[in-house]
């Protein structure tokens, strides 16, 4: 593809994206009554000219050049903007595109002399000023050869841009990522086939040992006597020996075979390694676009709203060069705009009250974008009066979200938890309801669908005055690279965004900090807890002083926080499964990914784990002669390997002692050998016996008739539901998704 093509490409897409704005500007003001954004208007008429001599495409040129003075006209009030203008500014724009696709694919000549004709009447008749008669090389029609037409005649192979659906854009993404997990499930099968070769290798070794034993007569030592010379005679004479021949060339081939396969295995591995992960980037470079495509009229939309509340604002939008995923870009727009309203309505002063602090009468807000790693990173700020900490506090304590104790001692209270009362759906300081403020929903909409993205926002005063809003999301939502660790025999995930580093240090080496443990690493000083205390399970007991604490170090903005764990596992790229999608807390996990073994692992939101500043951290280890707290014993009984696992893990991370069965029959069997347990989890349609049948026999013994019983089913009738209420089920969840909230809030109720 030479530049030439190139560049009629490129402005195959520029000129949809400009008329396709410009339709919609007039579509919207004949609908609402409402001028249109004149000046976004010229700005597209005006880029379209410029792109269209850059291309040389004259008559796209000249009726752009026409139309950019038409909408000048219509800017200082020369042309009204009615029904008659509207008809020429559309039919333009129609001539506009037929050149396009005429330059680009052939066929019918355009005509162009009647829309220039309507525009320069237009002009003429209404502003009294004619628009410059155009060059004979601009009113012609297209009669001459598509340039390229003429481009393709003489490379017919070329390369070209092209629009796809974006449903089908995501179908082959998803695609693609579901590749992931699979070539690295090809690696365990990898390390199998290792293990059967050294299994092989070793009785290789003893068969040469014992057929060297065979061969020499097994010399047996005097007492032994007749063995020695018996043996062989008798292999023979019963025709032993030619079958241990036999037997021997077909190990031989067996261990063949299994080099070989093992060597096909490793080569394959290798390119789908390669092939597959040149696929997943391909596709995420498809996906990525500069955020100025999807957040480019940011600063329009901020100053609209600033207008329609009586305030000034500049906007300076900066970094929007940087790449994203297209649709992470998308469902960001959303959140933007919730934050921006709620600056401009709380934060930012009226001009005259700006003017009375010694402040220039217009505000000033700024959109940074940047990458950090692979994150995308936001900030929105402004310089108005900051957050009203008396105005949270009293909102906070009308709702009961302190108590008098804290209020009095509001001035004392970390921003970080002040902030979060902010996040509270219905929680407004606003002395009045507006169109745009005053129903405390913006923020927590806002939140929500950042940790939809699997990502979290945060709030906090400037040093120069003013809010500053800071949003953090991956890249791309294809997949994360995570980092795996170990903890009470639970395989978790932590972002390797998240990751400051990794480290082992012994107990003795930690030093106590205002009563924290702590580590030193460089010049800093990190606080140390228990990831497993952390998330409601039993600290590790200490470990020996050879054996160490294994330390993750994490971070969430400017704070730093080593987590002890059982042991590092793996670093991998895979496919996140949001939280929402399986009912999981979205404050403490980002969602679950599948394992190898087709369990799930839960992926941990390092920002919503870590403790508010000044809040007393669990110890990361637990002296080993304490004793162990008495923990409610639970059986999960689930034939679905991912939500009996996925249950396991949520419960041991609440503190709960686990026990898992595939049916109801293993279940009543474990029951009936004497296995006490404090309460049941049953799903209901099983093999052997269903969850009705195990409640039924549950409920039919004198021994186990007092165990509540909980059926998490997706059997959502109501002849299912009472069925299982009359069978005696002490709680009947339906699970169109897992909501473990709902589960656990029966849990507690129950035990």
């Amino acid at each position: 593809m030479d530049i030439r093509q190139r560049l009629l490409a490129a402005f195959d897409l520029e000129h949809k994206d400009h008329l396709a704005a410009i339709r919609n500007a007039l579509r919207d003001a004949e609908a609402t009554g409402d001028a249109p954004d004149l000046v976004d208007i010229h700005r597209r008429a005006h880029s379209l000219k410029g792109a269209a001599r850059a291309v040389d495409l004259p008559e796209v040129e000249a009726i752009s050049h026409r139309l950019e003075a038409a909408f000048i006209a219509l800017q200082k009030g020369e042309i009204p903007l009615d029904p008659v203008s509207v008809g020429v500014v559309r039919r333009s724009l129609d001539a506009i595109e037929d050149l396009v696709a005429w330059s680009l694919q052939g066929g019918d000549a355009v005509e162009t002399a009647g829309v220039l004709a309507d525009l320069d009447a237009l002009a003429a008749g209404r502003s009294g000023g004619p628009v410059p008669a155009p060059s004979p090389a601009t009113v012609r029609t297209a009669a001459r050869r598509p340039p390229a037409q003429r481009d393709r005649a003489a490379d017919a192979d070329s390369a070209a841009l092209v629009r796809i659906a974006a449903q089908g854009l995501e179908r082959l993404s998803e695609t693609a990522s579901a590749l992931l997990p699979e070539v690295e499930a090809q690696a365990g099968l990898g390390e199998q086939l290792r293990t059967m070769r050294r299994e092989w290798r070793a009785l290789d070794r003893a068969w040469r040992h014992l057929r060297v034993q065979i061969g020499r007569g097994v010399r047996a030592d005097a007492g032994a006597g007749g063995l020695a010379d018996a043996l062989p005679s008798a292999l023979d004479g019963r025709g032993a020996l030619p079958a241990l021949m036999a037997f021997e060339r077909r190990f031989r081939a067996l261990g063949g075979a299994l080099d070989s396969a093992h060597r096909s295995h490793d080569r394959l591995l290798w390119s789908m390694r390669r092939w597959g992960g040149g696929l997943q980037q391909d596709m995420r470079r498809l996906r990525m676009l500069p955020a100025e495509n999807q957040l480019n009229g940011l600063g329009r939309m901020v100053r609209d709203i600033s207008r329609t509340e009586g305030k000034e604002v500049e906007v300076d939008v900066r970094g929007l060069e940087v790449e994203a995923d297209r649709t992470v870009l998308q469902r960001l727009k959303d959140p933007i705009l919730h934050i921006a309203r709620n600056a401009i309505s709380h934060g930012i002063e009226t001009p005259a009250e700006r003017l009375a602090l010694g402040k220039r009468p217009a505000a000033r807000v700024t959109i940074a974008a940047s990458v950090e790693g692979a994150r995308l990173r936001l900030r929105i700020e402004d310089d108005g009066r900051g957050l009203d900490r008396a105005a949270i506090l009293r909102k906070a304590a009308e709702r009961g979200l302190i108590d008098a104790a804290d209020l009095s001692a509001g001035a004392e209270m970390p921003q970080e938890r002040l902030t979060e009362f902010l996040f509270h759906p219905g929680f407004s300081t606003a002395a009045q309801t507006t169109e745009l403020a005053g129903r405390g929903m913006g923020l927590a909409i806002a939140r929500r669908e950042v940790e939809r993205l699997q990502g979290n926002l945060t709030i906090a005063d400037r040093a120069d005055g003013g809010t500053a809003v800071t949003i953090e999301v991956p890249l791309s939502l294809l997949s994360q690279r995570l980092v795996f660790v170990l903890v009470q025999d639970q395989t978790m995930a932590i972002p390797s965004a998240d990751v400051v580093r990794l480290r082992t240090a012994s107990a003795q080496s930690l030093f106590s900090g205002t009563g924290t443990p702590m580590t030193r690493i460089g010049e800093e000083e990190i606080p140390v807890t228990s990831l497993a205390a952390l998330l409601g399970m039993e600290a590790p007991v200490v470990p020996s002083a050879e054996r160490g604490l294994s330390l993750v170090v994490v971070r969430a903005g400017d704070r730093r926080l080593a987590l002890a764990v059982d042991r590092f596992v793996a670093t991998r790229e895979t496919v996140v499964t949001a939280a929402e999608e399986t009912g999981l807390d979205s404050g403490r996990y980002l969602g679950t990914v599948l394992m190898d073994d087709g369990g799930p692992a839960l992926v941990l939101n390092i920002p919503g784990l870590m403790p508010l500043p000044g809040s007393t951290l669990p110890a990361p280890a637990r002296p080993a002669e304490e004793a162990t707290p008495a923990r409610a014993h639970i059986l999960v009984v689930d034939d679905s390997i991912t939500t009996r696992t996925l249950e396991k893990s949520i419960l041991e991370a609440h503190g709960y002692r686990v026990t898992l069965c595939v049916d109801g029959r293993e279940a009543l069997e474990r029951l009936s050998e004497g296995m006490e347990v404090g309460l049941i989890i049953s799903d209901v349609e099983m093999p052997r016996m269903d969850g009705f049948a195990l409640l039924q026999a549950v409920k039919a013994d004198k021994r186990l008739e007092e165990i509540p019983v909980i059926l998490v089913t997706s059997r959502a009738s109501d002849e299912d539901r009472e069925r299982g209420l009359r069978l005696g089920a002490d709680a009947y969840i339906v699970k169109t998704r897992f909501d473990q909230n709902e589960l656990l809030a029966g849990i507690r109720r129950l035990l």
